[in-house]
């Protein structure tokens, strides 16, 4: 990353960074990772994302 100045320069304009360790396992993208490995077979949808945002519980095939 140290050489891609667009990307450098959209981070700046956008306020964010990028994670060079797993996020946080009670943060929604954590959670989501954390059903992903658990439920292999399930395909992961917006819904599953809509659970994660929202704190609640994962169901299976949404």
């Amino acid at each position: 990353m140290a050489d891609d100045t667009d990307l450098r320069f959209a981070l700046q304009v956008t306020g964010t960074e990028l994670a060079d360790t797993p996020p946080p396992e009670d943060s929604p993208l954590g959670r989501l990772r954390l059903f992903a490995a658990a439920h292999p077979d399930v395909k992961l949808n917006a819904g599953h994302v809509r659970q994660a945002l929202d704190g609640r519980a994962f169901g299976g095939d949404l």
